[in-house]
């Protein structure tokens, strides 16, 4: 009788095209992580020179196609298509915000 082991291991990509149903497109290192019971996969998208990532992750039924892909192709593909918001948004802390009660100011009309 021959014994069969199952590799339960998550499983590392390394450089993809991932495109789901929804018609999307991300390009980065992507690997499989268990959340809860369920396996997922998570893609770790370039964002920035300076080495900074944006994470997703996404349930193996939203993929439709999972492309190898060199890191070349993913930096260049993701220059063209940054996946942060245009503007982020950065907040101070409320001691660096003055408060202006509005009378030492003159009347402007």
């Amino acid at each position: 009788m021959t014994e069969t082991t199952t590799d339960t291991a998550p499983q590392s990509f390394g450089w993809v095209l991932l495109e789901l149903m929804g018609h999307r497109q991300r390009v980065g290192m992507a690997r499989e992580e268990y959340i809860g019971s369920g396996k997922m996969i998570r893609i770790d998208i370039p964002a920035g020179a300076d080495g900074d990532t944006v994470t997703e992750f996404y349930g193996t039924s939203a993929i439709y196609a999972l492309r190898p892909i060199s890191e070349e192709v993913a930096r260049d593909h993701w220059s063209a298509r940054d996946p942060r918001p245009v503007r982020p948004a950065e907040y101070r802390p409320a001691s660096q915000i003055e408060h202006h009660d509005g009378e030492d100011e003159e009347d402007p009309y």
